[in-house]
């Protein structure tokens, strides 16, 4: 298929293949995809060996990208213009995309979701992010090992300060992100509320209070004491996995679980439009939106003003819906693509 529009719409009944379209596009990040599913997931129930290949090839300034993945003997492979890559975080050079999904309707919700929403959005500001996160995790697992099996002390002295340096690196990551969003809030104005974000927990109360080197220090002396403890409790009680995100109503200070399902969506769209901001300020690439099922949600204004944020943005955008008059605002001006049964019928000039 061949998307030359800003906009491309694929309509069609519930089960006819849409949001398979746009996650075979989302595979070409450095998640899982929209669906977060696993390679085996990904595979043809009726396809032997096991195996699944996706090619695509996008045009900037008049020069062509070819990037392509897949899985091969149970490995996820990556291929730019041919060449092979060893993370998926290479094609994030090329092109970075956002997606909006029915599941993250309750992202405000629960913090673990919440938390990973955030994260997402800071992993595609600064890439360094991601790898702290990782990094971190695993630090924190070996600790927990160590105390339980080995009983190392001068080893868990070395791991409790790699720990608070990998924390006092994500903790920067994710201030740094809420300050750039907060100028990007300030200085665009926007149709959909958005919300009040702030960030809270132990490493962020040691982070602000004192330089970084004292930080380090504070938070390995704070493991150190709770060795025990998370011992006894296999978890690492002091930690950036226990952030609590934020998000209040700008005007109610409500906090989002208590307010409505469509501020919560106005505050989801919000958020994903001035990251994309953010990210056009910020990186080279192509961007690219994927709001799966995402219209019927909004009234015709609110599907109004969305397309006119989009247009200012100069984002290419992929939209899924059940029916095509959801898409009313953007005929004339988008692909328009009827999907029955994995099948896909140009119907852009169709009356």
């Amino acid at each position: 298929m061949s998307f030359s529009s800003r906009f491309v719409v694929f309509y069609g009944e519930n089960g006819a293949g849409k949001t398979n379209i746009l996650e075979a596009i989302s595979l070409f990040s450095s998640d899982r995809g929209l669906r977060k599913a696993t390679i085996v997931d990904l595979n043809s129930l009726k396809a032997t060996p096991f195996s699944w290949h996706l090619e695509l090839a996008l045009e900037k300034d008049k020069y062509k990208t070819f990037l392509s993945t897949g899985a091969q003997n149970g490995r996820r492979l990556a291929k730019i213009d041919n060449v092979s890559v060893d993370s998926l975080s290479k094609f994030e050079e090329i092109i970075w995309i956002l997606w909006a999904i029915p599941s993250m309707n309750n992202v405000f919700m629960g913090q673990s979701d919440r938390r990973g929403f955030f994260d997402h959005l800071v992993n595609g500001y600064d890439a360094g992010h991601k790898q702290a996160l990782k990094t971190l995790s695993k630090l924190q697992k070996e600790r927990l090992h160590v105390i339980f099996y080995r009983k190392d002390e001068r080893w868990l002295d070395v791991l409790e300060k790699k720990i608070s340096e990998e924390s006092i690196k994500v903790t920067r990551y994710r201030l740094n992100f809420l300050e750039v969003l907060e100028n990007i809030f300030k200085n665009h104005p926007s149709d959909f509320l958005r919300p009040k974000i702030s960030i809270s927990g132990a490493i962020e109360r040691i982070y602000t209070a004192q330089t970084e080197e004292d930080a380090i220090l504070e938070i390995a002396s704070v493991l150190k004491h709770n060795r025990f403890t998370d011992a006894d409790k296999q978890t690492t009680s002091v930690s950036c996995h226990r952030t609590f995100w934020q998000v209040e109503h700008p005007k109610t200070f409500l906090e989002s679980e208590q307010c409505s399902t469509g501020e919560q969506k106005a505050f989801l769209i919000s958020l994903i439009l001035a990251t994309l901001r953010i990210y056009q300020q910020s990186r080279s690439g192509i961007p690219v939106l994927l709001l799966d099922d995402l219209m019927v949600h909004l009234d015709n204004i609110s599907r109004k003003k969305l397309v006119h944020e989009l247009l200012a943005i100069n984002v290419q955008t992929f939209f899924t819906g059940t029916d095509k008059n959801l898409f009313d605002d953007l005929l004339g001006i988008a692909q328009m693509y009827q999907v029955k049964k994995s099948i896909c019928t140009d119907m852009t000039n169709s009356s």
